[in-house]
Protein backbone atom coordinates (compact mmCIF):
# COMPACT_ATOMS: atom_id res chain seq x y z
CA UNK A 1 0.00 0.00 0.00
CA UNK A 2 1.12 3.51 -0.67
CA UNK A 3 -0.64 6.84 -0.70
CA UNK A 4 -0.29 10.57 -0.78
CA UNK A 5 -2.26 13.54 0.45
CA UNK A 6 -4.00 15.16 -2.52
CA UNK A 7 -4.14 18.89 -3.09
CA UNK A 8 -7.01 19.82 -5.36
CA UNK A 9 -7.24 22.75 -7.72
CA UNK A 10 -10.15 23.67 -9.95
CA UNK A 11 -13.40 21.78 -10.37
CA UNK A 12 -14.49 21.79 -14.01
CA UNK A 13 -17.95 20.89 -15.29
CA UNK A 14 -17.96 19.20 -18.70
CA UNK A 15 -20.82 18.05 -20.91
CA UNK A 16 -20.04 15.46 -23.58
CA UNK A 17 -22.31 15.92 -26.59
CA UNK A 18 -24.10 13.28 -28.70
CA UNK A 19 -21.65 11.72 -31.13
CA UNK A 20 -18.56 12.53 -29.04
CA UNK A 21 -16.04 9.77 -28.48
CA UNK A 22 -16.03 9.30 -24.70
CA UNK A 23 -12.29 9.02 -24.04
CA UNK A 24 -11.34 11.47 -26.77
CA UNK A 25 -13.71 14.11 -25.38
CA UNK A 26 -12.41 13.61 -21.84
CA UNK A 27 -8.82 14.04 -23.07
CA UNK A 28 -9.87 17.15 -25.01
CA UNK A 29 -11.44 18.60 -21.85
CA UNK A 30 -8.20 17.98 -19.96
CA UNK A 31 -6.19 19.66 -22.72
CA UNK A 32 -8.58 22.61 -23.02
CA UNK A 33 -8.42 23.34 -19.30
CA UNK A 34 -4.77 22.36 -18.80
CA UNK A 35 -5.47 19.44 -16.45
CA UNK A 36 -2.50 17.06 -16.33
CA UNK A 37 -3.47 15.25 -13.14
CA UNK A 38 -6.94 14.74 -11.75
CA UNK A 39 -9.95 12.59 -11.20
CA UNK A 40 -13.54 12.31 -12.32
CA UNK A 41 -15.95 11.68 -9.42
CA UNK A 42 -19.04 12.13 -11.62
CA UNK A 43 -19.49 10.57 -15.07
CA UNK A 44 -23.07 9.80 -16.00
CA UNK A 45 -24.97 9.56 -19.22
CA UNK A 46 -26.34 7.52 -22.08
CA UNK A 47 -24.22 5.96 -24.79
CA UNK A 48 -24.78 4.61 -28.30
CA UNK A 49 -22.17 2.07 -27.37
CA UNK A 50 -19.53 1.53 -24.74
CA UNK A 51 -16.76 -1.04 -25.08
CA UNK A 52 -15.46 -2.40 -21.78
CA UNK A 53 -12.85 -4.95 -20.84
CA UNK A 54 -15.02 -7.92 -19.99
CA UNK A 55 -16.79 -10.90 -21.46
CA UNK A 56 -20.27 -12.21 -21.98
CA UNK A 57 -19.33 -15.41 -20.16
CA UNK A 58 -17.19 -16.02 -17.05
CA UNK A 59 -13.47 -16.29 -17.87
CA UNK A 60 -11.54 -19.52 -17.41
CA UNK A 61 -9.26 -17.83 -14.83
CA UNK A 62 -10.91 -15.01 -12.89
CA UNK A 63 -7.53 -13.90 -11.47
CA UNK A 64 -6.01 -13.15 -14.88
CA UNK A 65 -6.48 -9.77 -16.55
CA UNK A 66 -9.40 -10.00 -18.97
CA UNK A 67 -8.19 -10.61 -22.53
CA UNK A 68 -11.58 -9.83 -24.09
CA UNK A 69 -13.91 -6.88 -24.46
CA UNK A 70 -17.64 -6.50 -24.69
CA UNK A 71 -19.59 -3.75 -26.44
CA UNK A 72 -22.84 -2.67 -24.81
CA UNK A 73 -25.19 -0.76 -27.11
CA UNK A 74 -27.87 1.78 -26.19
CA UNK A 75 -26.92 1.88 -22.55
CA UNK A 76 -26.98 4.23 -19.59
CA UNK A 77 -24.73 4.36 -16.58
CA UNK A 78 -22.11 6.00 -14.49
CA UNK A 79 -18.42 5.80 -13.80
CA UNK A 80 -15.33 7.35 -12.32
CA UNK A 81 -11.83 7.98 -13.59
CA UNK A 82 -8.32 9.18 -12.90
CA UNK A 83 -6.28 11.42 -15.18
CA UNK A 84 -2.53 10.82 -15.22
CA UNK A 85 0.37 12.22 -17.22
CA UNK A 86 1.26 10.29 -20.35
CA UNK A 87 4.01 10.73 -22.92
CA UNK A 88 1.41 11.94 -25.45
CA UNK A 89 -0.79 13.93 -23.07
CA UNK A 90 -3.39 13.09 -20.43
CA UNK A 91 -4.25 9.41 -19.88
CA UNK A 92 -7.84 8.91 -18.78
CA UNK A 93 -8.43 5.65 -16.90
CA UNK A 94 -12.22 5.27 -16.80
CA UNK A 95 -14.31 2.50 -15.29
CA UNK A 96 -18.06 2.45 -15.78
CA UNK A 97 -21.13 0.40 -15.01
CA UNK A 98 -23.82 0.55 -17.66
CA UNK A 99 -27.16 -1.13 -18.22
CA UNK A 100 -28.34 -2.09 -21.71
CA UNK A 101 -31.75 -0.51 -22.31
CA UNK A 102 -32.82 -3.31 -24.66
CA UNK A 103 -31.89 -6.03 -22.17
CA UNK A 104 -33.90 -4.99 -19.08
CA UNK A 105 -30.95 -2.79 -18.00
CA UNK A 106 -28.67 -5.84 -17.65
CA UNK A 107 -25.47 -4.36 -16.27
CA UNK A 108 -21.88 -4.62 -17.42
CA UNK A 109 -18.97 -3.04 -15.59
CA UNK A 110 -15.30 -2.57 -16.29
CA UNK A 111 -12.47 -0.55 -17.78
CA UNK A 112 -13.71 1.58 -20.69
CA UNK A 113 -11.85 1.06 -23.98
CA UNK A 114 -14.05 3.29 -26.14
CA UNK A 115 -17.53 4.68 -26.44
CA UNK A 116 -19.84 7.08 -28.24
CA UNK A 117 -22.18 9.47 -26.42
CA UNK A 118 -25.90 9.11 -27.24
CA UNK A 119 -27.37 11.87 -25.02
CA UNK A 120 -25.47 14.63 -23.19
CA UNK A 121 -23.18 13.10 -20.59
CA UNK A 122 -22.39 15.00 -17.40
CA UNK A 123 -18.84 15.03 -16.08
CA UNK A 124 -17.19 16.65 -13.07
CA UNK A 125 -13.42 16.91 -13.52
CA UNK A 126 -11.30 17.75 -10.46
CA UNK A 127 -7.76 19.00 -11.02
CA UNK A 128 -5.01 17.70 -8.74
CA UNK A 129 -2.18 20.12 -8.01
CA UNK A 130 -0.27 17.34 -6.25
CA UNK A 131 0.77 14.64 -6.31
CA UNK A 132 1.71 14.17 -9.94
CA UNK A 133 0.10 10.98 -11.31
CA UNK A 134 1.53 8.45 -13.76
CA UNK A 135 0.63 4.94 -14.84
CA UNK A 136 3.47 2.41 -14.87
CA UNK A 137 3.54 -1.36 -15.47
CA UNK A 138 3.24 -3.14 -12.13
CA UNK A 139 4.69 -6.64 -11.81
CA UNK A 140 2.55 -7.27 -8.71
CA UNK A 141 -0.56 -6.56 -10.84
CA UNK A 142 0.43 -9.00 -13.61
CA UNK A 143 2.08 -6.24 -15.61
CA UNK A 144 -0.95 -3.94 -15.81
CA UNK A 145 -0.19 -0.22 -15.82
CA UNK A 146 -1.27 1.11 -12.44
CA UNK A 147 -1.34 4.50 -10.77
CA UNK A 148 1.94 5.80 -9.29
CA UNK A 149 3.14 9.02 -7.69
CA UNK A 150 6.57 9.50 -9.32
CA UNK A 151 7.64 12.48 -7.18
CA UNK A 152 6.77 10.92 -3.81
Amino acid sequence: MFGSEAVTGRTILVVLEPGDGVLEALVQACLRFGVTDGYVPVFLGAFRELTLIGAGEPPADEDEPMPESITVRNCEGQGTATVARGSDGPLVHLHASVGAKGDSARAHSGHVLSGVVQYPTEVVLVELLSPALERQPNARARGLATLTFPNE
